[in-house]
């Protein structure tokens, strides 16, 4: 249980992280995690944008406090890939509590990969992001390096909770 809370930890690291992106909507957004996405793992865009319009269509993958999740799963990965983004302003993500998004992380799986794995991702993302104080230092980054620190720090207590709970 523990080296697979820590394996499952892990893909939460961002590969990338942009911080005050312009981005006006979700479809400027998707675009933009699709270009970053592809352009990094040598995977053509389009099918990564098609795949998180896909997803969205089923429902917002806002989750409220400005914190959006968007994921979906595409060919020609062997391990999940996240990149973290904060944009300038906020975005209309139909959140549940209506505000505008300005946080995303968006998740691309694998869609040969365990679909439990998937979904422990997922909730592993959800209580990272449900942390005011990680909330606060995310808001508070200076720069991607900074961010990028964050998060280690972040998934290292929640690694640290799962060994004891």
């Amino acid at each position: 249980m523990e080296t697979e809370i820590s394996r499952i930890a892990s893909w939460l690291q961002p590969q990338d992280i942009l911080l005050d992106v312009d981005v006006r909507d979700r479809a400027q957004l998707f675009e933009q995690v699709a270009t970053t996405i592809g352009g990094a793992n040598g995977l053509d865009p389009a099918p990564i944008r098609r795949a998180l319009e896909r997803r969205e269509q089923v429902g917002s993958t806002a989750l409220g406090d400005r914190f959006a999740v968007p994921h979906a799963c595409i060919a020609g990965i062997t391990r999940p890939l996240t990149l973290y983004i904060r944009s300038r302003t906020g975005i209309v993500f139909d959140a549940p509590d209506g505000l505008p998004v300005d946080r995303i992380l968006a998740i691309m799986a694998p869609t040969d990969g365990v679909k439990q794995d998937h979904l422990e991702l997922l909730a592993l993302v959800a209580r990272l992001f449900s942390d005011g104080g990680f909330r606060s230092r995310i808001d508070a980054a200076a720069d991607a390096a900074e961010a990028a620190d964050v998060f280690h720090s972040g998934i290292d207590r929640l690694v640290a909770a799962g060994k004891s709970g």
